[in-house]
């Protein structure tokens, strides 16, 4: 009777492993995401290339910055850096502790922000005109691996409290 509890014991050290590849999976895909460019345009007249620009994350929140454009470069900033940076840090106390933190957890229903941004981002790129061609570029896929790494981390953990408060 002994050897069930070491089984579960054991199976939730594994757990809690794969949990923090996934983390560590996640910070990556989430620091790649913030240097490689999201999008290039490509601005052409005629099928002639006039110009063309790489845009980071953090080129965006300065160009909106630089525009007055204060409440959308807020949102970004907010949304992209800092509830993401805050969630990796519950995360990674979560994995250290063990224990769930109330304060830090309000932060997982703004999941979806990111989410919602990547799908904005999305639909802006396929708004093409024959003047201004938008392209995707790593950073984006980077940024959706990132997302969904952090959300299968999440889930490892919830699970893995489940487990533990149930006799």
């Amino acid at each position: 009777m002994e050897v069930l509890p070491v089984k579960q014991h054991r199976s939730l050290q594994t757990r809690e492993y794969v949990a923090l590849a996934f983390l560590a999976a996640s910070v990556t895909f989430y620091i790649l995401g913030l240097c490689y460019p999201l999008m290039s345009t490509k601005y052409q007249v005629l099928g002639f290339q006039i110009r063309s620009q790489e845009v980071t994350l953090f080129d965006s929140v300065r160009m909106f910055w630089e525009s007055s454009d204060y409440l959308i470069s807020g949102i970004i900033l907010i949304f992209t850096f800092v509830f993401p940076v805050l969630k990796y840090i519950e995360l990674g106390l979560r994995l250290a502790t063990g224990r769930q933190f109330l304060k830090l957890q309000s932060v997982d229903k703004w999941n979806m922000i990111d989410v919602f941004l990547v799908a904005m981002l999305l639909l802006n790129f396929k708004m093409n005109s024959r003047f201004i061609v938008m392209r995707l570029e790593m950073g984006t896929n980077f940024i959706a691996l990132a997302v969904l790494t952090r959300l299968v981390t999440i889930l490892l953990l919830d699970r893995a409290a489940k487990r533990i408060s149930q006799p």
